[in-house]
């Protein structure tokens, strides 16, 4: 993740509300040698062996180190079957994964534009940089905007729609899940703002779908590119 900070002190272990997405979120490592650096981020299961991240945190990775691991700390190897760098979204398929799946919705719609209200309270679960176990923070989805902006390599502009909420969002939180009361993912963290890093951005449900969908089956490895432009 881009501008990330130290993961807040006021992290605590995953609440028992989310004890049942515990399982299906995971810690991502791997090497970059194109880029001389080593990877760490977040992600999740949306489909049996089936895990999705943030394009950027897999970007120029070589195959063979890719290793995920549980909440409980066991280790399985993947390979990326699915890299869209104007989404900025990838998938992984991992091998004997038992982690059960989670749920991707579209995002909450606000019924009345009323500045300051908030769209929805949520849970982040993820692996703040450095972080050796699974951390849940409390969060309040304030914004659903259409953003229009560079791709990951700044080849073109998309938009997406993106989900603003408060939160710290470290930089080995991208691939996070944002869960809304029920268990539903309502986005997956991919940025926090550089000059208010309590501040963070999500791609909304619907932005990971097409992907998603797409790649529930899918095992033949595809290219992870280059490192992106700012790794």
């Amino acid at each position: 993740m881009r501008g990330g900070t130290p993961a807040a002190e006021s992290e605590v272990a995953v609440s028992s509300e989310h004890a049942g997405a515990e399982q299906s979120v995971v810690r991502l490592s791997a090497i970059a040698p194109s880029c001389n650096k080593e990877i760490e981020g977040t992600g999740f299961v949306y489909a049996p062996q089936r895990v999705v991240t943030a394009a950027h945190v897999v970007a120029g990775a070589v195959p063979v180190s890719l290793v995920i691991t549980t909440a409980d700390g066991e280790v399985y190897e993947g390979r990326v079957v699915a890299f869209d760098p104007d989404a900025d979204v990838a998938v992984l398929y991992v091998p004997k994964l038992p982690a059960p799946p989670l749920r991707i919705t579209a995002a909450p719609k606000p019924l009345l534009r009323i500045p300051g209200l908030s769209l929805a309270d949520a849970r982040m679960l993820g692996y703040p940089e450095g972080a050796e176990h699974l951390v849940t923070q409390p969060v309040e989805i304030e914004q659903r905007i259409e953003a229009k902006g560079p791709n990951l390599y700044k080849e073109r502009d998309v938009t997406r729609v993106i989900l603003g909420f408060s939160a710290d969002a470290d930089a080995g939180l991208s691939g996070a899940p944002l869960i809304l009361e029920g268990g539903a993912v309502a986005g997956m963290v991919f940025a926090s703002a550089k000059e208010h890093p309590e501040e963070g951005f999500a791609l909304a449900g619907e932005e990971l779908l097409p992907v998603t969908d797409s790649a529930a089956k899918a095992t033949k490895h595809v290219s992870t590119q280059r490192c992106d432009v700012d790794g």
